[in-house]
Order: structure tokens, then C-alpha cells, then sequence
């Protein structure tokens, strides 16, 4: 109830923030499709990463975020009101997993960060492989999304929001269908399209790899 209450306030002051600080641009989103699960995969090197996707996708999205998250007064209340759920890293969160699978099954749009963890420099990291299986796994695929210079308004271990002196876009790339690999033994599957993935966000954020 809060979250369809406060929604339309939230996103006027989210977006009215990004348009002022980041001059924030969207493309592709043509390429996300209108119903049915789908898997939001962007590229993650700054904390206001959720506030580009938040105003800019064309459909609302639940997200998955790291549980420290939830334990910090107010930030916590505010996520678990506002289509939010945590996730305990550096193990199988099983109960995560399950929520998520279930979200993409009933057809939410769902925000994953593949990265598993915020870039320090801005270069896209290893991805893990947990966006390849729950799209395996519901039949989601998977729209990878280019962030750029969001980490200009906050950059890495920043509290505070400020100008970036270079606008701020958001592109939606071509999805993923998983489909498309279900031929190929799980495992191979799974690296096919996490593999996919990277190369995906490499070109669509235009950033330097470290890619499997």
C-alpha cells in the first residue's frame, strides 16, 4: 500500500534529481518487452546505479539488493517498501533465488546487478552466473543495460549526490532469450549466457572488461 501510495512522489523527485545532477538520457527501451518475467541486467558503478533504472525503465521492477542494505535505519524501511528484497552474499541464498524465480514466473520485471558487487573503477567486473540461471530457469530473458557515468553523481564510497559534468545514459540493449540455449548442457548453458551477458553490457556501457 505504501509503495502504489508514495509512488508518484518518489518518482518525480528521483527523476527531477537525475534530469538536474545528470542530465539522464534513456534508449532502447524499446527492446524491453511489454509482458511477462523479464531479467533488468545493467552494468553497477555507483549507488544511485537503481535510481537511473528506477525512472527510466519502462516498466516498474522489483530488485534485488545486498541484505547490508537492509539493516541501515530508514534506507531498510525504504527498500522493503518499495519492491525490494535482500540477498545474503557470498553463499547460495536459496530463499532469494526462490522469490526471485517466482517473481519472474508471475511476470515481474526484476533488477539484478550480474556483477554481484559495486565496480571501484568503473570497469566491468566478472559476472556471476545467478541472471544465466534464473533466466534458464523461468524461460526470462534478459535485457542487459548500459550505464554510463553514473558514478560521475556518485562516485565510489561517495554519501552525497553531486553534479556530473558528463550527462548521464541509460541504454537498453537487444534481450537475451534463453531459449536460445536450452540445446546446450546446463553448464554450458549457463556460461553461453552469462558470456553473452558481458559482452552485451561491455558494448552498451562502452567501458574496458575483465570479462571471464
Amino acid at each position: 500500500m505504501i509503495y502504489f501510495l508514495a509512488y508518484p512522489a518518489v518518482f518525480a523527485v528521483m527523476r527531477l534529481l537525475m534530469r538536474v545532477l545528470g542530465r539522464l538520457t534513456a534508449s532502447g527501451e524499446s527492446n524491453v518487452p511489454r509482458r511477462g518475467g523479464v531479467l533488468y541486467c545493467p552494468n553497477h558503478s555507483s549507488d544511485c546505479d537503481p535510481v537511473a533504472i528506477f525512472v527510466s525503465a519502462p516498466r516498474r521492477c522489483w530488485m534485488i539488493g545486498k541484505s547490508e542494505l537492509f539493516d541501515i535505519p530508514r534506507l531498510g524501511w525504504f527498500f522493503a517498501h518499495f519492491q525490494a528484497f535482500p540477498i545474503k552474499r557470498g553463499s547460495p541464498d536459496r530463499a532469494a533465488l526462490r522469490r526471485a524465480e517466482a517473481l519472474l514466473k508471475s511476470g515481474e520485471a526484476l533488477l539484478l546487478f550480474p556483477e554481484g558487487r559495486l565496480s571501484e573503477d568503473g570497469h566491468l567486473q566478472t559476472l556471476q552466473p545467478g541472471a544465466a540461471l534464473l533466466s534458464l530457469r523461468t524461460g526470462a530473458p534478459i535485457v542487459p543495460i548500459g550505464l554510463q557515468n553514473t558514478n560521475r553523481i556518485m562516485p565510489y564510497g561517495a554519501v552525497r549526490p553531486q553534479y556530473s559534468p558528463a550527462p548521464v545514459t541509460v541504454t537498453y540493449g537487444p534481450p537475451i532469450d534463453p531459449r536460445s540455449y536450452t540445446h546446450l548442457p546446463r553448464g554450458e548453458a549457463l556460461a553461453a549466457i552469462t558470456r553473452k551477458l558481458g559482452e552485451e553490457l561491455a558494448e552498451t556501457a562502452l567501458l574496458n572488461t575483465n570479462l571471464i
